[in-house]
């Protein structure tokens, strides 16, 4: 499967960039690279100017706008024409339902807006200009609050590269579950995007965090993981933890896989209800052991190397 995205960076607009890892080969380096939502201010309009030199600044970069596309929930705006028919496209239509049936969350009535750069350095140029407190990560999902009653403003913003199904599919996680809940716990966040950003038929097993666990002295510690409100405070482990964890409420058994649900079903209602392991206890004494037994029975996906050309 090809996804039809020009590659601009070889100067024309019949090559095209590869499926970005279709059995889990994209997922490599994600949790390193992405980030969760971040609230925005409102920016001011008008020149920026020099106060001390009175000079008028150059523009700050811009995201792009020329064409746009609309699919399902989502608007993909670019600077460069885009392909309807493109499977990643259909791929990504497809998202809204499978979080919709697999969490029993409904679908939130916002837009999506997706801004597609050219290449990392225009991207990376508007984060750096517009987000200067920010570190650099490949793609960022940004939830702006529009007002009582109102959705919240959705934006993800990422470049054309390689990677680009997976960090689409873990941003616009981001944005289908801001769109219906108070409010998502940091980690929870982070592990319900880790484990929808593969492709449906890998059932959520991330090969590049199951590795990661396998190979390291491992102790599950929910616990701590709760505590983690700042982004910063999630590095590569944090972000193997969460999603290790989801997928084993997801995926191990219908009491765990309803004790999620009802945390969901809760953040619905409440942006504070509490602790999530304390309810995971009333039915196991050692949840960390319980996922550690999960994990060990996984199996891992084959790897697909992306085609030559691709970036």
């Amino acid at each position: 499967m090809t996804d039809r995205f020009p590659d601009r960076t070889n100067g024309s607009r019949r090559q095209w960039l590869c499926a970005v890892g279709v059995l889990g080969f994209g997922a490599v380096g994600c949790n390193v690279l992405h980030d969760r939502s971040v609230k925005t201010p409102a920016h001011s309009t008008g020149e920026p100017t020099d106060r001390l030199a009175g000079t008028v600044l150059a523009p700050l970069p811009k995201k792009p706008g020329k064409y746009f596309h609309r699919v399902s929930q989502y608007v993909f705006y670019s600077d460069f024409p885009l392909e309807p028919t493109d499977p990643l496209f259909a791929e990504l239509e497809e998202l809204p339902e499978q979080i919709q049936t697999e969490l029993k969350l409904p679908t939130g009535s916002g837009i999506v807006q997706v801004f597609l750069f050219e290449d990392q350095e225009k991207y990376e140029a508007y984060i750096q200009a517009h987000y200067p407190k920010l570190p650099i990560r490949r793609a960022y999902f940004f939830a702006g609050q529009r007002g009582t009653n109102l959705p919240d403003d959705l934006t993800v913003c990422t470049w054309i590269g390689k990677h680009l199904r997976t960090d689409l599919r873990h941003e616009l996680t981001h944005a289908l579950l801001h769109g219906v809940l108070k409010a998502v716990p940091l980690w929870l966040d982070e592990g319900i995007a880790g484990v929808f950003e593969q492709p449906t038929r890998q059932a959520g097993v991330n090969a590049s965090h199951l590795e990661a666990l396998r190979s390291t002295s491992f102790s599950p510690n929910l616990a701590r993981l709760e505590k983690l409100g700042q982004v910063h405070q999630m590095e590569k482990p944090e972000y193997q933890e969460a999603w290790a964890w989801v997928h084993f409420l997801l995926h191990s058994t219908p009491a765990n896989d309803k004790i999620l649900q009802d945390y969901l079903q809760a953040l619905r209602q409440n942006p504070n209800p509490g602790l999530l392991l304390p309810k995971l206890e009333t039915v196991m004494p050692e949840p960390g052991k319980a996922m550690l037994e999960h994990l060990s029975k996984l199996q891992l996906p084959a790897l697909v190397v992306p085609v030559a050309g691709a970036r």
